[in-house]
């Protein structure tokens, strides 16, 4: 009889996976005590997990600051991902299309635990560049074009379950949404329109425009967006010209994907 397994090894894999999301753009090197605290763990079940990830090239310890960073492996799996992602795949010549057609950044976006993630992008061609790091994520009801795309086809209860509470609903830019009310309004209108805009939403001067990537279901899976100053995007018919690409861009990207309904507009 094969031998049995108990939980333990998973829940040690469980507890390396953790420690290695404490990782991000904002905190690229953590310590032994900052991923302690952070996990609610031992000093000691923190060292024992970071020695078996450094071990194995995950991670790396710089003594000078006494913290780890993510390493080598990370990369090579990075970009095994990203060469068997058919998403990305599908985005590599629609985003290049793009930025050649409106000469402003692209980017690729999925949503992920209620956050928006930048898997792949193009930087703009303008001397002032509007745009978020791959992998960088952000809160997709923070007024983002792309995560109101990715929230506005969702069943109304996991929109609901993933919105702060209106006590604690932050402030934004100018024209940000003053209540989870008004944000659910506003996907409705996302879903009429068939794309979201951001204006002035998370901070002031920047628009952007995204729209739905569908697979072969009809489900989004992704969004297309193009972020600018919003003095670029309010030039006489800047706007549209904007809309109309990003448009096209996302359903060049679904059909790619397997999707033959009717376009996403």
């Amino acid at each position: 009889m094969p031998k049995q397994t108990t939980g333990q090894p998973v829940r040690s894999a469980e507890r390396m996976l953790d420690v290695m999301e404490m990782f991000s753009f904002e905190r690229p090197a953590l310590s032994v005590s900052e991923i302690s605290a952070g996990l609610s763990l031992a000093t000691s079940t923190v060292r024992r997990l970071l020695n078996a990830l450094e071990r194995h090239g995950f991670v790396r310890y710089n003594a000078q600051v006494g913290k780890f960073a993510p390493h080598y492996q990370v990369v090579r799996l990075a970009a095994v991902a990203v060469q068997g992602n058919d998403l990305i795949t599908a985005g590599s010549v629609p985003l290049d299309d793009l930025r050649k057609r409106t000469g402003e950044a692209t980017q690729l976006t999925i949503l992920a635990d209620g956050d928006i993630v930048f898997v792949d992008r193009r930087e703009s061609q303008s001397v002032i560049k509007i745009f978020s790091p791959v992998g960088h994520r952000s809160p997709a009801w923070d007024g983002r074009a792309s995560g109101k795309v990715l929230l506005a086809w969702l069943p109304d209860d996991e929109v609901a379950a993933m919105l702060p509470a209106a006590a604690d609903w932050p402030s934004g830019g100018p024209n940000a949404s003053g209540s989870p009310e008004e944000f659910v309004r506003r996907l409705a209108v996302v879903r009429e329109q068939g794309y979201a805009v951001n204006d002035e939403e998370t901070e002031q001067d920047v628009w952007a425009v995204a729209a739905p990537v569908r697979d072969h279901t009809g489900r989004v899976v992704a969004a297309i967006n193009v972020p600018v100053l919003k003095t670029r995007a309010a030039q006489a018919g800047r706007a549209t010209e904007l809309i109309d690409a990003v448009l096209t861009a996302a359903d060049t990207v679904s059909r790619a994907l397997g999707f033959y309904g009717e376009k996403t507009q």
